[in-house]
């Protein structure tokens, strides 16, 4: 019998946040902050995470800083460790980090993909294994955002130079979907957020050398507005959130071609 998620409930809730240091990463520990939540900033960089965490202070909610690098099991179980003894409890477990190699694929050395895929489908699944059991324990409004991206959703084609991060986002999502029923079961609600180009200042000129950029160049987000919708996603206990509206257009074409794939093999369109 599946257990009701209980209602979100943001403030005094806690949230845990790897990348916490980067752009969308601090844009979601502020906004978090600002709706009522003690955070704390996991990221490689310790300066950065402490950065974060001062702004979180300084809007009056508490905050913990942690370095940790999320491709070491050890260091996301001292994080769990961390976020525990201080807190108490996680409410929400935002699984952010992430990093992208832009290299041709006749480039791509093994070492490459076990570093990008350390951090960004690793990273993921180690942070749910060290979360997860004690977010089961504690009882209360839990949820678990796993950051994948329009990458792992839609036209693989639009991103030649990327392929070790398509990868793991398309993973991500597979991963996100497989555990959402499952958890449901213990009242936990799950998402994965899939951002398109999330820029520091949408005004400015974009220089990303993919035709992914051009796709999504007259819909930019900053941090703030794709955190802001993840947020209401959260109170939905929606699957997936999709911040970038320029994104439905690619997913549509990516599920033509799938659809065009199955017609051939039945012989209903010509090859």
């Amino acid at each position: 019998m599946t257990i009701k998620r209980q209602p979100w409930q943001s403030e005094g809730s806690v949230a845990v946040i790897t990348g916490g240091g980067g752009l969308l990463g601090r844009g979601i520990a502020l906004t978090l902050a600002r709706a009522g939540m003690d955070i704390v900033v996991s990221d490689l960089n310790a300066e950065t995470a402490s950065r974060v965490a001062e702004e979180v202070i300084a809007l009056g909610r508490r905050a913990l800083p942690v370095a940790t690098d999320v491709a070491d099991p050890r260091a996301l179980e001292a994080l769990a460790d961390r976020a525990y003894d201080t807190f108490g409890k996680v409410n929400l477990l935002c699984n952010n980090a992430g990093v992208a190699l832009i290299k041709a694929y006749d480039q791509l050395t093994l070492e490459d993909w076990n570093r990008v895929l350390g951090i960004n489908l690793m990273g993921v699944v180690q942070g749910i294994h060290s979360f997860l059991p004690r977010m089961k324990a504690q009882g209360g409004p839990r949820h678990i955002v796993n950051v994948s991206s329009m990458s792992g959703v839609g036209l693989a084609s639009l991103r030649p130079l990327n392929a070790i991060y398509v990868t793991a986002k398309f993973a991500v999502v597979g991963l996100t979907e497989t555990l959402a029923p499952l958890l449901a079961e213990e009242g936990i609600g799950v998402s994965v957020l899939c951002p398109g180009m999330t820029v520091a200042d949408p005004g400015e000129p974009l220089t990303y050398p993919m035709a992914s950029a051009q796709w999504y160049r007259d819909n930019l987000l900053d941090p703030f507005q794709v955190a802001e919708e993840m947020l209401r996603a959260v109170e939905r206990n929606s699957l997936h959130i999709f911040p970038h509206r320029a994104g439905l257009a690619e997913v549509e074409q990516r599920q033509a071609l799938l659809l065009k794939s199955f017609h051939q093999a039945e012989g209903l369109v010509p090859p």
